[in-house]
């Protein structure tokens, strides 16, 4: 199966100037009690502060977490998450040694909204994340192929 493509923007967990990352979560096909019970637990185990969730579908959430780990304790953190997150997600966090999260919405979706706060402690919001842009299909199953350069 092909799907046509959309490009969309990003930023990811690496921290500027700093060897350490956010924790991200794309979390996909889901129910959001219990996404907010296992990132509960995971919270307590780490120690870590706020984890916001936003989301633009049901059952599609992404989730913000300011904390400032090694990328082996991030990787930690999305193996304890592998039950909520988004394989693809998983693999090219391993793949680029960093993790993306969408901040663009999707066509056909409306914009993102923080839907929960998991409250710990308060770690300031960064005034400033590495940002991409990455095509990724428009149809999560199948086979994504770009099909020559886009204009502009």
């Amino acid at each position: 199966m092909l799907s046509h493509t959309q490009t969309l923007e990003g930023v990811t967990s690496l921290i500027p100037d700093d060897p350490q990352h956010y924790v991200f979560w794309d979390i996909e096909k889901t129910v959001l009690k219990e996404d907010e019970e296992t990132l509960r637990k995971i919270q307590q185990k780490y120690n870590l502060p706020h984890i916001y969730l936003v989301s633009d579908a049901k059952g599609s959430y992404r989730a913000w977490c300011f904390a400032k780990v090694t990328f082996k304790t991030l990787l930690s953190i999305l193996v304890d998450s592998l039950d909520i997150i988004d394989y693809s997600f998983f693999y090219y966090t391993v793949k680029r040694k960093k993790a993306t999260l969408r901040t663009s919405s999707k066509k056909g979706r409306r914009r993102q909204k923080v839907v929960s706060v998991l409250e710990s402690y308060f770690m300031p919001f960064p005034t400033w994340m590495e940002k991409v842009i990455y095509d990724t299909g428009l149809v999560k199953k199948g086979v994504s192929v770009l099909l020559g350069e886009r204009d502009g």
